[in-house]
């Protein structure tokens, strides 16, 4: 039998120098230093959405909440997809693993088991350390209506001297620009341009802006496409293409499950 996913994390060895991403579907990720440190953001493994929205899963949970051991689990805003309410007491559960979120999501996160000593309420420009990782918190705007939430967040993460943009969920605003600009090495970006989120064009524009070594699209991949809503852009393809217009050349990597984003590349 094949090692899980989770296992394979775990084995994973990232050089000194270097950083390791595995997605989770969405905008789920984990972010692997040399040190060994594991950082989540924004892990969606349940099917909690069912119960808050009607929309199910296309397709199963890379991991389980039950067997992961992050050292942290970021969360960029407290929309469930975000921050899975039916994983939190799974995630607190683990006596090492801290919390990270804007003071909306760190709320949730104590209700759901996480001690105060374990939580870090961030706001625009605090940072806190975990391990080897350092996460900057950056702007995000994620005001749509009829949940908006104006303490959202973006992340830079620093590991093995690399850092990696996560852009939470947000619309496209200069004030991104100002926290991220030449500060970037790995962009991950929101694009499927629906429910307050970026569009493939203005994802790519954001990525010229920032001028990281590596772009990664990311929020899609998770519902099945009607479920993001009309005029969603969901195909990675397409901010490939609108990107390298803007930026001939440029490198990005298309997330895959299973498969890992190495930066650089080894």
């Amino acid at each position: 039998m094949s090692p899980s996913l989770w296992q394979r994390i775990v084995d994973d060895v990232v050089p000194e120098g270097t950083v390791s991403i595995w997605w989770l579907y969405q905008a789920g990720f984990v972010i692997k230093s040399p040190g060994g440190t594991t950082i989540a953001v924004d892990p969606y493994l349940s099917e909690s959405v069912l119960a808050s929205y009607g929309i199910s899963r296309a397709v199963p949970a890379p991991v389980d909440a039950q067997e992961v051991e992050f050292d942290a689990v970021l969360a960029s805003h407290p929309h469930d997809d975000h921050l899975d309410p039916d994983c939190v007491t799974a995630f607190a559960a683990r006596e090492t693993t801290a919390f990270v979120g804007p003071p909306s999501a760190v709320k949730i996160a104590r209700g759901g088991g996480f001690p105060g000593a374990r939580t870090h309420a961030l706001r625009r420009g605090e940072t806190v350390a975990i391990g080897d990782v350092t996460i900057e918190a950056v702007l995000a705007r994620h005001m749509f209506e009829p949940e908006p939430t104006p303490d959202a967040l973006g992340y830079l993460i620093t590991a093995g001297g690399r850092r990696v943009y996560h852009s939470g969920d947000t619309e496209y605003d200069a004030r991104i620009v100002d926290d991220t600009e030449d500060r970037v090495d790995v962009s991950m970006i929101c694009m499927n341009g629906t429910a307050g989120n970026m569009d493939v064009d203005e994802a790519a524009m954001l990525a010229f802006r920032q001028r990281p070594s590596l772009a990664v699209p990311m929020h899609f991949g998770l519902w099945h496409d009607e479920d993001y809503g009309p005029g969603a852009t969901l195909d990675p393809a397409r901010f490939v293409d609108v990107y390298r217009r803007l930026a001939p050349g440029a490198e990005v990597a298309i997330p895959r499950i299973g498969e890992p984003i190495r930066f650089p590349c080894r």
